[in-house]
Formats: C-alpha cells, structure tokens, sequence
C-alpha cells in the first residue's frame, strides 16, 4: 500500500459511538473462477466483479468478470498480480510482484494501460481501493521494520493516513466524497476499523469482536468490512445507519467482506467445510 509523502495536515479526532447490532438479510451468490484452486472477489462496481484466484501451479492472478465476459490480469513481467478495485469507468488497482518478491501497486486505466504506484524509496507498496476519480488508497512501507502508512494517491501526490494513536494504518476503501476506510493498530498491538470523513477519524469497532478491518464504503456511506469473533472465528460485517449487520454465507466457514457497491451489494470470500476458499456476490433482500 503506498507511501506518504505529502503530509496534510488533518484536523483529527476520534470519536466513539454505540452501535446496534441486527440480522443478516443477502442472498448469496459463489464466484469459483473455472480451473481455479481459490477465487476470491475483492471489489465490485455496478455490473462488474474483480479479484483474484491461483490456478493449479499455485500461480495468483487477477481477474474482470463482467456479466458476460471474463478477463483473465497479470501485470506484464509479474510472477503474482491481484485485481484489488474497480470503478464505475472499470479502472482497477491491484497490486503484483516480480521474480523478486517485491510487491508494487498498480492502476489500469479503462484502456489497459497500466501504471506502477510506488513513492519513492518504499519497499512494499499495495493499492486497495479507488473511487469514480480515479483517487487511489493502500498501504506502504519505507523499511523492513517500520510500521505500515496508510496513504491516499490524488492526482499524482501521495497523502499519509494515520489515526491518531495508530502505530500500523492500511487504507482499503474510499468512496467519490474521498471518504476513506481501512484498519489501524493502537499501542496496545489492538486492530480497529477506521472512517476519515472530513480530516476527522472515527474507530469503528464490530461489537464484542476481537478486532476489525473496515475494508469497503459506498456512496451511501454503507462500509463493508470483517470482524474476527472471541471464538477465533472470520465474518463479514456491513454498518449502515449505525446498525452492524453480520454477513456470513450459510454453511461456510470464515466469511469476508472486501467491498461493497452503491447497491448495498457486497463480496468477498468465504471457506468451505474442504478448507477451499470461494468467491462470493451478497445482494440485499430488500433491494
């Protein structure tokens, strides 16, 4: 995930709010990538689906899936390539690695042109998520033993994201009003979601979990992301309205959310009783 370079000065401020907890109400939808030993759908926009699956070499690639074509993504001269995002014009961000491990983000523009985001003197750079401008979020690091940033790429400059008291930051969603989502963590080695609205942060913890990752946020202002339960246990999770809504696939086990769309619709991956790792499509019921 990328770099800091330009500095903003945010006015920050964490704020605390009681949440409500309601039932899941989706219909779910598997994504198996054909030949594939794992799929996973890390980002969606209105009517197409991107992420990526490992083939049976064990080799990891991204992918387009629209509702009748499939593209198959590897950045040229990559070993790994994952499709992390994708926007309404069908940009798409991911990240990829070479023969030496390195990883690198990436943005695709919607003629396939591909551009390597990396800031200057990092050693790992990932992009997760960007919005209908072209505004891009990840993470970065400088040096084996720093800390993760957290960071925003707008119109080519680099702004670092870090909640107050956060020793380790991963921005993962952003929406077209340049409202940003991810995960930090405290002193206390403690994982939290996050929401930037306005340079000002709010903690978004799923109630009784043993951390949170806020992973996706639409134009709504819905945020999609994934808890990890006092049981050890994966689930997804959608806050709309400041009520949570638990988002697991019926009898799987481990359910994600990585993204989420203007249509309230969600993806991610989930595990099945094998141990095999699916794609998934939530649509709500009420929609």
């Amino acid at each position: 995930m990328i770099n800091l370079f330009f500095r903003a000065s945010l006015f920050v401020l964490l704020l605390s709010t009681s949440w409500l907890v309601a039932a899941q109400q989706f219909t779910f939808e598997t994504i198996d990538i054909p030949g594939a030993t794992r799929t996973a759908v890390n980002g969606l926009s209105e009517d197409k689906l991107v992420g990526e699956f490992d083939d049976a070499d064990g080799n990891t690639h991204g992918f387009k899936l629209g509702k009748h074509s499939f593209k198959q993504i590897d950045v040229p001269g990559s070993v790994m390539t994952t499709a992390n995002g994708i926007n309404e014009k069908g940009e798409i961000v991911g990240i990829y690695a070479k023969s030496d491990g390195i990883l690198h983000g990436f943005f695709k523009n919607e003629n396939g042109a591909v551009k390597t985001i990396d800031p200057p003197n990092t050693i790992r750079t990932i992009a997760f998520g960007l919005n209908d401008l072209g505004h891009v979020v990840g993470q970065y690091r400088t040096n084996p033993g720093e800390v993760r940033h957290g960071y925003l790429w707008k119109i080519g400059k680099f702004t670092t994201i870090t909640p107050p008291g956060a020793i380790g930051t991963t921005a993962v969603g952003i929406n077209n009003n340049d409202q940003i989502v991810g995960t930090y963590v405290d002193s206390e080695n403690n994982r939290h979601g996050f929401l930037l609205s306005k340079g000002t942060y709010k903690t978004i913890d799923f109630p009784g979990a043993a951390f949170t990752v806020c992973q996706g946020i639409n134009n709504e202002g819905q945020i999609a992301g994934l808890y990890l339960d006092t049981d050890g246990n994966l689930h997804g999770f959608l806050l709309d309205g400041g009520v949570f809504t638990t988002v697991d696939v019926p009898s799987t086990f481990n359910s994600q959310v990585f993204a989420i769309n203007d249509a309230g619709q969600v993806a991610g991956q989930y595990d099945d009783a094998n141990g095999v790792t699916h794609g998934f499509v939530g649509t709500p019921t009420d929609r």
